[in-house]
């Protein structure tokens, strides 16, 4: 049984899909139960024993003539299931498609651009689906209702990494940083977004109405630059450092601060937040999207619209009898989340869509779907654009 993964979210963005597959890739490869073989377009990791097939790196022009070359390569090598790491598809070989979230079509993205509607069209090909999280099943049932065949698995991380740790690795990495032994709380991933639903201005509005300036906020990945009208929040002495580290630091940086603040308006899983309460480190986050089917009652819950609620939290996070209450029940909540049950859930979907192609009402879908999909490759004028 053989299943094909499309890396093309390497060659897109290092962000936290890409996180998702480089951790379940490894243990996907050493399941001999199937043989998996990945597309790579540029960026995708070194794996041992992953088997690579180079690819023509993504371009949302060219779609329909995309799909073409995916399904060449699917007969090539004789594959039996086919998915992808973001929104594209073969022509005729069976897909189960990871769906993460459903920000786009609830926050009111432009859903005539191009990637945007090869998300819907990825949709409607896929024969069934991983969802990352139930709040996300239940927002793709609401967009795409005759969707079926919905398995959820939550995410996992990587124990070996995301644990406490000791003085020491926090110490090397606050110089590493240059954060000094001045406490400080961390932003993890991306800040902005559109319309502002990551939601992290609420924590420096929180900062100016406190006035403290006794502790500092770390940004870890996101925009290359803080915001200047956050910046601009901030009392004297207080100070706002973006920096991009690998996933040992950041370890090291959950361990070190005083909380992971995350008052994010929607996620569709909140990985930030599991690595964040396995590491020990308080968390303050929404109840919103799927946070709080992550977190639980393992953290400090706000409505992620009031400023003082969020002074509130941050001056909550300082009492050690609270840290400690927050630390132990938040690496008690992480143990209950694995990897395994994604790549079971992988397994289980390849396994029963491998038999699909000898069912006569799919050969009918998928010829009916090659025919309008070279039809487009035919006449798709945006190219030409």
């Amino acid at each position: 049984m053989k299943l094909l993964i499309d890396g093309v979210f390497f060659q897109l963005a290092q962000s936290g899909i890409a996180r998702i597959w480089q951790s379940v890739l490894p243990s996907l490869i050493a399941d001999k139960r199937m043989e998996v073989l990945v597309l790579d377009r540029g960026g995708l990791p070194a794996i041992d024993g992953m088997t690579r097939v180079p690819f023509p790196a993504y371009k949302d022009r060219y779609t329909a003539d995309d799909s073409i070359l995916i399904q060449k390569i699917c007969d090539l090598y004789k594959i039996d299931v086919f998915t992808t790491t973001y929104y594209t598809t073969p022509l005729t070989t069976p897909m189960f498609l990871m769906v993460y979230d459903m920000i786009p079509e609830l926050f009111g993205f432009d859903l005539s651009a191009r990637h945007w509607r090869e998300k819907a069209l990825a949709i409607s090909y896929a024969r069934s689906f991983i969802s990352i999280s139930e709040n996300t099943r239940s927002d793709l049932l609401q967009f795409y209702p005759d969707a079926e065949d919905i398995a959820v698995a939550h995410l996992g991380y990587d124990r070996s990494v995301f644990k406490p740790l000791d003085k020491q690795a926090i110490e090397a990495f606050r110089e590493k940083a240059g954060m000094g032994r001045r406490p400080y709380v961390l932003l993890v991933g991306s800040r902005e977004q559109h319309l502002g639903y990551k939601n992290t201005r609420l924590l420096f509005e929180a900062i100016a109405a406190t006035g403290r300036s006794d502790f500092d906020v770390l940004c870890i990945g996101g925009e290359e630059t803080v915001h200047e009208d956050s910046l601009a929040l901030l009392p004297p002495g207080v100070r706002a450092e973006r920096v991009v580290v690998s996933d040992a630091d950041l370890a090291a940086a959950y361990n070190g601060a005083v909380a992971l603040v995350y008052p994010s308006l929607y996620e569709g899983f909140g990985l930030p937040v599991l690595e964040a309460m396995a590491c020990g480190c308080p968390v303050i986050t929404t109840s919103r999207g799927s946070l709080s089917e992550v977190a639980g009652n393992a953290c400090i819950k706000i409505e992620g619209t009031s400023i003082s609620e969020m002074v509130t939290s941050l001056g909550k996070v300082q009492i050690s009898a609270e840290r400690e209450k927050l630390r132990k029940a938040g690496i008690e909540r992480a143990a209950k989340f694995d990897w395994s049950h994604i790549v079971s859930a992988i397994y289980a979907k390849t396994s029963a869509l491998s038999e699909l192609p000898s069912d006569e009402a799919y050969r009918q879908f998928a010829s009916q779907w090659s025919t309008l999909r070279r039809m487009q490759a035919e006449v798709d004028i945006e190219r030409w654009g």
